[in-house]
């Protein structure tokens, strides 16, 4: 008998050893995955590399607070100006136009040289770009906003708008 029984207690230990372990708790917590585009993080670098300076913008004007944009909308939106400034592979915004939108989402940036009618056209950097709407954001926290964007043109300032479609 005692045979017996250490037989089973030794069989009992190997399959409790070779059993699979219990499930951790982090994957008993399931979330869908998002999948993110490139731009998104793009955006997000050039807003934390970019320390925010006032002066880059003027006449900044918080239109409506109640509007909402989803995050990576207002970042595309902004990296789709000039046709695409995104990637690294772009510095600034080609092809000179004097005006110029860019799209994602619900979010609309558009953007016009102020002195267009005198031959001025849209010639901003990505990164003084970043700086452009990074400054005004800081001033309007939440919802739409204009303003100007300081010597983004051949000749003088472009006039810049985050809007919804």
């Amino acid at each position: 008998m005692p045979r017996l029984t250490l037989l089973l207690l030794s069989l009992t230990l190997a399959t409790l050893a070779l059993a699979a372990p219990p499930q951790p708790w982090y994957e008993k917590y399931h979330q869908r995955r998002v999948m993110v585009p490139q731009s998104y993080y793009e955006g997000l670098s050039l807003r934390r590399q970019q320390p925010i300076n006032p002066n880059a913008v003027r006449n900044v004007v918080c239109l409506d607070t109640s509007t909402r944009f989803l995050l990576y909308d207002e970042y595309a939106a902004s990296l789709a100006i000039c046709t695409s400034i995104a990637g690294p592979s772009a510095t600034r915004c080609e092809g000179n136009p004097a005006e110029t939108e860019g799209r994602s989402g619900k979010a609309v940036f558009t953007l016009e040289a102020i002195e267009k009618d005198k031959g001025a056209t849209i010639n901003v950097s990505k990164d003084a770009w970043a700086g452009c709407v990074a400054a005004a954001r800081e001033a309007c926290p939440e919802g739409s906003f204009e303003g100007v964007c300081v010597g983004a043109a051949t000749r003088g300032d472009v006039r810049f708008r985050l809007g919804s479609v």
